[in-house]
């Protein structure tokens, strides 16, 4: 199973150049935990909601407050990308390895067309009937540590 089955394709994008403040709104407005950013066109970082956290300014019992600043002080920049033929294990094996929870499906010119991320996994393992076909891996119960083993 490929990228293209699982991946989000209206993904909500912000610049570079958008605040603190209106990336933290956009992610609470559209319930989403992940903004990549866009510039002319390509990729050029991803904003998760732990990114802005960090930033966030503590405030007794209001909403979160960020300082003044834009979005390129606060992405990772130059995220990990894949293209849409990119397998499903695969996906999940760099969110392992890199140790995030989303990544950004491009075309050949680091044009954005679909996210997957980490929930897009689980409902996958949780719903495979409502992508069609079977998963490209299977698991067995480890009788000894009593834990699923890939």
């Amino acid at each position: 199973m490929r990228a293209t089955r699982v991946m989000t394709k209206n993904v909500k994008c912000i610049g570079p150049g958008t605040s603190l403040e209106r990336a933290w709104a956009l992610m609470q407005d559209s319930k989403v935990r992940h903004l990549p950013v866009v510039f002319d066109g390509k990729v050029v970082g991803i904003l998760s909601d732990r990114d802005l956290l960090r930033r966030a300014l503590p405030v007794d019992g209001a909403a979160l407050t960020f300082p003044p600043g834009t979005v390129d002080g606060a992405m990772t920049p130059r995220p990990v990308t894949c293209p849409r033929t990119t397998s499903v294990a695969t996906l999940a094996a760099l969110m392992l390895q890199h140790r995030i929870s989303s990544i950004p499906i491009v075309t050949g010119h680091d044009e954005l067309v679909g996210l997957v991320t980490s929930s897009d996994l689980l409902e996958l393992l949780t719903s495979p009937d409502a992508f069609g076909a079977e998963l490209p891996f299977s698991f067995t119960l480890d009788p000894v540590g009593d834990r699923a083993a890939a």
